[in-house]
């Protein structure tokens, strides 16, 4: 083959590389800058918030900071972010009360605090502590322990350390995805929700329930930190107790595993002089006992507004 025909082939080939990467890149970055990377990319990709909705998955999903801003609109510094994760991720401890400071925005002082409490959320493995024999916190070898850029977009720590799917699947993954984090950080879920599909998932999610009330315990160091994060936001603001609506059948297991939770939170509010507001009994619909129906977030987020109206 002539070198010079060998030369154009090469150089062919480098276009269409080029090219090819030019179309990924075109169809990646509106998904980056939509922080639809997955279901956590988007909160630490937002700026720093004046507000923030706190907890598991249970508040991720559960709590719209969208139908609170509408509802409540001038009565906190915004943005309002939901900055809850998952039971692996945030439970409180001292990891995500790092992660909270650096996501509060310095110098606010009439922002809005929703602390979602549960037993799951203040529990640590039975026999979990560290080699000198201190509690040890898992969630800190995670994003939420590790990842000190929390307000950056791109954010490229996140994309490098702990995004795991490669690139070039995201904008279909997206595109066809069962959660989509919102911008507010609201973690909307689009599941079937039938009756006999609501039925078998809250089935499997009281098993995994059983099997964790089997092997944790109520944790000193976890609430201790939750004093500590009540401590930290009163400085910027108001913050709010809240236990989010579950199933019966979670509730019964959650009174069985700790029996002595309801009168701790109050105690806990009382100490702080903050409201606590328990929905654990309310009858909004979940898809699994343990998480709210999308329909249901709303109506919960809008019973939650007015009732911080009329508890100020």
């Amino acid at each position: 083959m002539p070198v010079h025909d060998a030369v154009s082939k090469l150089l062919l080939r480098l276009l269409l590389l080029a090219a090819a990467a030019g179309l990924g890149a075109a169809a990646l970055l509106p998904v980056v800058r939509r922080g639809g990377v997955d279901a956590f990319y988007g909160r630490f990709a937002s700026p720093a918030a004046g507000s923030l909705v706190l907890g598991t998955s249970r508040a991720a999903q559960g709590i719209r900071p969208a139908v609170l801003a509408a509802r409540l609109a001038g009565q906190f510094e915004g943005p309002l972010l939901n900055y809850a994760f998952t039971l692996t991720h945030s439970p409180y401890g001292p990891a995500y009360l790092a992660s909270i400071r650096r996501k509060l925005r310095p110098g606010v002082r009439h922002g809005l605090f929703i602390v979602a409490v549960d037993p799951w959320s203040l529990s640590t493995a039975n026999g979990a502590a560290s080699a000198a024999g201190a509690e040890a916190f898992p969630e800190a070898q995670s994003f939420i322990g590790q990842l000190h850029q929390v307000s950056q977009s791109p954010n490229l720590a996140y994309l490098s350390r702990y995004q795991t799917k490669p690139l070039y699947r995201l904008p279909l993954d997206y595109a066809t995805a069962t959660e989509r984090l919102h911008p507010d950080g609201w973690l909307e879920v689009n599941i079937g929700l039938d009756s006999a599909q609501v039925r078998a998932r809250t089935a499997r999610k009281l098993l995994d329930y059983h099997q964790l009330a089997a092997t944790q315990h109520l944790s000193a160091g976890r609430l201790e930190a939750l004093r500590q994060t009540i401590e930290l936001l009163k400085l910027h603001g108001r913050v709010v107790l809240v236990r989010l609506p579950v199933g019966a059948g979670l509730r019964a297991l959650e009174q069985q595993y700790q029996p002595g939770f309801q009168p701790r939170m109050q105690q806990l509010a009382a100490a702080f002089s903050v409201a606590y507001l328990d929905y654990s009994a309310a009858p909004y619909a979940t898809t699994d006992g343990n998480h709210l129906q999308k329909a249901a977030s709303e109506k919960f987020s809008e019973q939650l507004a007015n009732d911080l109206t009329s508890t100020r």
